[in-house]
């Protein structure tokens, strides 16, 4: 999603030549296939999940029902993967990269600013609130689960990934990455995300954003550092 991108590159994220030129030299059945993601995500924001249907993805990206339903079996994957793609726009590999020459403290924060650019986006807002609106009516909360192991839990395992190298270097005194990597989630979430979903407030700077994700990194860093 566009928000994704504009994110992204207002936190200083440079992707690898070879990652712009995989997506310039995309094929056209991977370039629909990322226009219905595009859509359904937007729709989904939009109408919800009961409200948006395999049609109205359909128009919106351009193409035919029957091209929708050859990328995407049901409306279900098609929601899981569109959560999925607005992950991997905000989060792609090389933010999670370790790198020599790098210091975990400059990569930590780098990782907290844009973790908390996506808690305060729009995206993330609407997601919740319609998350939070299912919660009643869905009783086995099928949504719910969609979504969690499509986004927060594939957001988990790349952090605690992330934590693990920084350990096998020495530079974190990690037992549990999981655990490590839910602390810091909780602690950039804070209250700004709370705040905007209640509607207490309507935005958060970029000069709170970068000094909450300051905090944030110390806080972890005299918990974790080794």
């Amino acid at each position: 999603m566009a928000e994704a991108m504009k994110i992204i590159r207002s936190t200083g994220l440079n992707l690898s030549r070879g990652q712009t030129e995989k997506s310039r030299g995309r094929p056209r059945s991977a370039l629909k296939n990322q226009s219905i993601l595009d859509a359904a995500s937007d729709l989904f924001m939009e109408n919800g999940f009961d409200g948006t249907s395999m049609d109205e993805v359909a128009k919106r990206a351009g193409v035919s029902k029957q091209t929708v339903y050859s990328h995407f079996s049901n409306k279900e994957k098609l929601f899981s993967a569109s959560i999925t793609s607005v992950i991997n726009q905000y989060f792609p590999d090389s933010v999670f990269e370790v790198s020599d020459g790098h210091e975990v403290e400059s990569d930590l924060n780098h990782l907290c600013e844009i973790f908390l650019h996506l808690f305060v986006s729009e995206d993330a807002i609407c997601m919740f609130r319609l998350l939070a609106a299912a919660a009643s009516l869905d009783g086995e909360n099928k949504l719910a689960t969609l979504f969690w192991e499509a986004g927060p839990e594939v957001m988990l395992q790349k952090l605690a990934g992330f934590m693990s190298h920084w350990g096998s270097k020495g530079q974190l005194s990690i037992k549990d990455p999981v655990v490590a990597a839910k602390t810091l989630i909780s602690l950039i979430k804070g209250h700004y995300h709370f705040q905007l979903a209640i509607g207490l407030i309507s935005d958060v700077t970029e000069d709170e954003i970068k000094e909450h994700a300051k905090l944030c990194t110390e806080l972890f860093l005299k918990i974790y550092k080794a």
